[in-house]
C-alpha cells in the first residue's frame, strides 16, 4: 500500500490538468482543497470503521490536580477508554455519566481513599481547551493513565506530508480537481463531478471492510444492561 505524500498528489493533480506552468491557482489553494477532501473522508471513516484512527497516549497524574490536557490531535473529543496501569494494578476508569456527574463529580471531592478508582467526564470551559476531569482528584503522581482515542488524520502542509488515508488518495485527487474546475469554469467540470461521485463511492466501498479476517459481526453492545446491574 502506498503512502503519497502531499507533493506526489500535486504533481500528479497539476499533471493530468496541465496546471504546471499555470499560474490561476496556486499551490496552497491545491493543498486547501486536498486538506478539505481529507476532512470529508474523515468524518465518512469515522462512520464507518472508527477504530481507523486509533491510537493511545500516556497520561501523567499530578498529585492534587484533577484537570488535565487531551491529546492535541484528538479528533472530536473521542476517547475510546482510559486504563489505570502501576504495576500489577490495571483497571478501566469509569466515565461518570451524565444525569448524575455533578453529583458524583462532588462526593468524591471528600473522597480521601488512596485505592479509589477514578471516574472521569470532560470540561470544555476554555475555548479550544477541552479538559480531562477525574474524581477524585488524585494523590499519587505517575504515568499510571493509559488513554485510547481517536486522533485526527493528518493534515498537509509541506509537499513531504503524509497522507495517512491511501485508500481515500484517488478522491482526494479527484476532489482536488473539480475544485480546480469550478475555479477556472473548465467545461469538463461535469466529467470531474461524476469521476468524484465514482471515486468517493469506491473510497467507501473499500473502506467499509477493514477488519482483513472478514470478521464483520457486530458486537453486541451491554453497557448499558451492565450499568443497570
Amino acid at each position: 500500500m502506498k503512502f503519497w505524500t502531499f507533493g506526489e498528489i500535486r504533481q500528479k493533480v497539476e499533471r493530468d490538468l496541465d496546471l504546471e506552468s499555470e499560474t490561476f491557482i496556486t499551490p496552497e489553494e491545491l493543498l486547501g482543497y486536498a486538506n478539505e477532501a481529507i476532512d470529508e473522508v474523515e468524518r465518512q471513516i469515522l462512520t464507518l470503521c472508527e477504530d481507523y484512527f486509533l491510537t493511545r497516549s500516556t497520561l501523567s497524574l499530578v498529585a492534587g490536580t484533577e484537570e488535565y490536557s487531551l491529546p492535541a490531535n484528538i479528533y472530536a473529543n473521542k476517547i475510546r477508554q482510559i486504563v489505570y496501569r502501576n504495576g500489577q494494578d490495571v483497571w478501566k476508569l469509569r466515565r461518570i455519566r451524565d444525569w448524575e456527574k455533578f453529583a458524583v463529580y462532588e462526593s468524591e471531592k471528600i473522597n480521601t481513599a488512596t485505592n479509589s478508582h477514578y471516574g472521569f467526564f470532560l470540561l470544555n470551559s476554555v475555548a479550544g481547551s477541552p479538559k480531562l476531569l477525574l474524581a477524585p482528584t488524585p494523590a499519587e503522581s505517575g504515568p499510571y493513565l493509559q488513554v485510547w482515542y481517536i486522533r485526527n488524520a493528518n493534515e498537509l502542509c509541506l509537499d513531504t506530508d503524509i497522507c495517512d488515508i491511501p485508500e481515500a488518495v484517488h478522491y482526494v485527487m479527484a476532489y482536488m480537481k473539480v475544485r480546480c474546475h469550478e475555479k477556472d469554469m473548465n467545461p469538463n467540470l461535469g466529467k470531474a463531478v461524476a469521476d468524484l461521485a465514482l471515486q468517493r463511492e469506491d473510497t467507501l466501498k473499500t473502506l467499509a471492510e477493514m477488519v482483513p479476517d472478514n470478521e464483520n459481526t457486530i458486537e453486541m453492545d451491554t453497557r448499558l444492561y451492565d450499568d443497570m446491574n
